[in-house]
């Protein structure tokens, strides 16, 4: 048992050896490309650029919104059509040797809307700037969907290390029950004691097996992340030095104004104001005037007055009552409008708040990280004596300090990755207008 405890990595490489044997539970489904091995943070953050299915709904809007602006585009084309028509009657009065039966006709017809006073254009125009505002939602939700993955891969990361930390826990718990089931055995301790021992024993085997299980749950939400459902990461790579953690930290002021003018759901918002005063624009023109060409080449049957072997008009047509349809129309654009432009006042102030709780926050996990490598240093000094310690039989908490300093790395793991998330939320609201790490 002595030689056990002096081989300090003995308690780590059991952990990580569980933690593999744990893969095997983690069935994944056969795939055209499987994921790497291990599976990185640059690779993951790569496929935020797949079509997850939470960005097919702001894909959907961004082409329909494409479509519609075809239609717009395709309102006013020439209108080119083929008629034909059969026609047999029977008249009431029959002119000799002549055939005033059939009465067919064969005709060409063009006709192209030449000028409507600025309802066309308001309405390509509206059509525009809304594909202009859904691409800019899009592009919000493709950076939503790089944060989560980030968010998701995190967590895994976070889960591994905890479920090694319980192992040595339950392992240096585990030596201490061996040793009170010997004492009790020779009758040097009492039954009460020993199942105190066996009590913590039992909750730490609780909490390691809370932490088996969520290695799991994290993995499944990352692989969804990534659209990958189902398909669970066997091994995730730690991440090594985050970039974020050395960025100088932006005024507050400076973050706040990049947000206002860059932020992409700020700009779609506009978008969409604008696309719906055009829209109003349009609505407002029904009541002008409109300019139609037209052409017509006709064969037919038999001669009849009035009939054209071709004709070319020139068509002025002048509304001159509409109803309420035009008013009611306008109202209804112009409290779009206003809701529209309330959204827009209250996403700018919100955004303005989440940045500077942010930025707060920001300033709040490097100090939290600086107190944290001084506990890490703390431990690893601690460690160290009790090791020596106890090669000269002097302590038995070498185990308690493995574990220890075990909870130090992580607390050091949990600030850094909170810090990679913070900056990576700043980079969303600003519109990715600050200097960022490299997206690969």
């Amino acid at each position: 048992m002595k030689s056990t405890m002096q081989d300090d990595t003995h308690f780590r490489t059991a952990g990580w050896c569980l933690l593999a044997g744990l893969t095997l539970l983690l069935g994944r489904p056969v795939c055209a490309e499987s994921l790497p091995e291990p599976l990185t943070l640059e690779y993951a953050l790569s496929r935020a650029q797949q079509m997850h299915p939470r960005l097919q709904r702001s894909e959907s809007l961004l082409q329909q919104a494409q479509a519609q602006a075809r239609i717009a585009d395709a309102e006013n084309d020439t209108r080119l059509q083929l008629e034909a028509r059969l026609r047999y009657s029977d008249p009431l009065i029959n002119y000799e040797n002549a055939n005033i039966r059939e009465d067919h006709r064969l005709g060409l017809s063009l006709d192209k809307t030449l000028y409507d006073f600025g309802r066309s254009s308001s309405r390509e125009k509206s059509a525009e700037i809304l594909v202009q505002s859904r691409k800019y939602d899009f592009l919000e939700s493709r950076r939503q969907q790089r944060l989560e993955i980030m968010r998701r891969y995190f967590d895994v990361v976070l889960a591994d290390f905890e479920f090694v930390r319980y192992n040595e826990d339950m392992a240096v718990v585990f030596v201490a029950l061996e040793k009170l089931r010997e004492r009790h055995a020779l009758g040097q301790l009492s039954e009460i004691d020993l199942l105190e021992k066996e009590a913590e024993y039992r909750r730490v085997r609780s909490l390691q097996l809370a932490a088996q299980n969520q290695q799991r749950i994290t993995r499944a939400r990352l692989a969804y992340a990534m659209d990958r459902p189902g398909e669970l990461p066997a091994t995730v790579a730690r991440p090594g030095k985050l970039p974020q953690l050395e960025k100088p930290i932006p005024e507050l002021e400076k973050i706040q104004a990049q947000a206002m003018l860059n932020n992409n759901s700020l700009q779609a918002l506009r978008a969409e104001i604008e696309s719906v005063r055009e829209k109003l624009s349009e609505v407002q023109a029904e009541t002008r005037p409109v300019l139609i060409g037209g052409a017509e080449a006709n064969a037919y049957s038999r001669a009849r007055a009035g009939y054209d072997r071709w004709r070319v008009e020139l068509k002025l047509e002048v509304p001159l009552l509409s109803g309420e349809r035009v008013d009611a129309a306008a109202a209804q654009q112009r409290a779009k409008l206003y809701r529209l432009q309330a959204a827009l006042e209250d996403r700018s102030e919100q955004i303005k708040q989440e940045i500077l709780e942010l930025w707060l926050q920001l300033e709040n996990l490097h100090i939290q990280r600086k107190q944290m490598q001084v506990q890490s240093e703390y431990r690893e000094l601690y460690l160290d004596r009790s090791r020596a310690l106890y090669d000269m039989e002097m302590t038995t908490d070498l185990g308690d300090a493995m574990v220890r300093i075990t909870e130090a790395e992580r607390d050091v793991m949990v600030t850094d990755f909170n810090i990679a998330l913070v900056w990576e939320q700043l980079q969303v609201l600003t519109g990715d207008t600050l200097t960022t790490v490299d997206e690969k």
